[in-house]
């Protein structure tokens, strides 16, 4: 079998409310689907972050598939990573190429009749437990959202358990002073008892000074985890040496070479996958061993998934007993999918698709129209507050 063609397309799926988070607003999710065209009829689907910047990186990477078996997955990876690595691409984030590999493991699913997680280990759970984000929120021009006190927080919380059976939930923080935030950490914790588990992720957005002092006030709460408190490894390192709250990153570990220094200075406890941040399925297998190698908790990052990215994410986290936190995931913001069947939350999990490959299918009409609404609309912003036109996204902000 033999690649001989790529098709990259970007959309726009709104969010129901804009979200607010530390570095500005999300109105909705913008993703680039991928199709991977082989000799022999089978198509493979990926999708990845990004829109029509991330398309076009695509359209200058496919060179490097076409042509290629889509079983040789090592020797496609490696090609990347040996150009990329050495400044050889014009695209070099693996952002670019992680939607080519997945839709690689898709084709090979495909062509053996036969689930991905079992191309890469094997199921060793049919539920993945979900952990659901929670934003502060503007309110959209349908009244849905604006959620921006403490209540109506809590308030929110309690109907996304009630909704969707969620036993974990991911508070956005790093919006308001963390004296604001704190109390209403606490408010949540009082109102939802011991029961759920919370973690929380402030985007980097606090000096060292106010980490530590916050998170000696939110270690009070029982959080699992605090993501990315503050920038960089040095800064991780002295808030955790100094705080009884373990912390996690998704932003100052995102290359392998940066596993070492991270555990040498004691800057992490979690670190978190990203199929699109670490190139793929393959090197999220090779992350998920050094992170059980250096007995690094193992949780998964969401960056607001559509279908086939979520597919993928569901595959992994199936064969990989090791991740043992439950996944983050947007999916409950979002007005709609690209997929023929959505997914649902049942009991806080999202069941492993059976089918062959990904188990999903694209809804052509849905991402037509999708592809439409950015071009109309444009790509949904995300670091940028237009009802703060003043307002600064200063690092630190507090």
């Amino acid at each position: 079998m033999k690649i001989i063609d790529v098709k990259a397309t970007p959309v726009v799926v709104p969010f129901e409310a804009p979200v607010r988070w530390s570095f500005g607003v999300r109105t909705g999710t913008t993703r680039t689907i991928v199709k991977v065209f082989t000799d022999e009829g089978i198509v493979g689907l990926g999708e990845t972050y990004g829109g029509r910047p991330t398309a076009l990186g695509i359209e200058n990477l496919k060179h490097l598939v076409i042509g290629e078996d889509p079983f040789n997955v090592e020797r496609i990876v490696s090609k990347f990573f040996g150009f990329g690595a050495r400044g050889m691409l014009p695209v070099g984030h693996p952002i670019f190429f992680s939607a080519l590999e997945i839709a690689c493991w898709d084709i090979m699913g495909k062509a053996l009749n036969t689930p991905v997680c079992n191309l890469i280990g094997g199921k060793t759970r049919e539920k993945i437990p979900t952990a659901g984000f929670v934003y502060y929120r503007y309110k959209s021009s349908e009244g849905v959202g604006g959620e921006s006190t403490s209540e109506d927080v809590v308030r929110y919380c309690s109907n996304l358990i009630d909704k969707y059976g969620f036993e974990t939930l991911k508070l956005k923080l790093g919006v308001f002073n963390p004296r604001v935030e704190i109390k209403a950490v606490k408010e949540i914790r009082e109102a939802l008892g011991e029961e759920i588990k919370l973690r929380a992720d402030p985007n980097a957005i606090w000096s060292v000074g106010t980490s530590i002092k916050t998170l000696r006030e939110l270690g009070k709460y029982d959080f699992e985890y605090i993501e990315d408190p503050v920038p960089g490894l040095w800064g991780m390192a002295e808030v955790r040496r100094k705080v009884n709250v373990p912390l996690a990153t998704n932003m100052c570990v995102i290359y392998f070479d940066q596993i070492p220094p991270a555990v040498e200075l004691g800057s992490i406890d979690v670190i978190l996958s990203d199929l699109f941040q670490w190139g793929g399925i393959l090197n999220s297998k090779k992350l998920a061993a050094i992170a059980e190698t250096f007995q690094l908790g193992l949780g998964s990052h969401d960056n607001a998934t559509l279908g086939v990215s979520t597919a993928a994410t569901l595959h992994f986290a199936a064969a990989v007993p090791y991740l043992t936190y439950a996944a983050d995931h947007h999916y409950h913001y979002y007005v709609d999918d690209i997929i023929t069947e959505p997914f649902e939350y049942e009991d806080g999990c999202m069941t492993v698709p059976r089918g062959p490959g990904l188990g999903v299918e694209l809804d052509e009409k849905k991402v037509d129209k999708y592809t439409k609404f950015l071009k109309e609309m444009g790509e949904a912003r995300h670091t940028f507050d237009p009802r703060r036109p003043d307002w600064l996204p200063m690092q630190p902000s507090w």
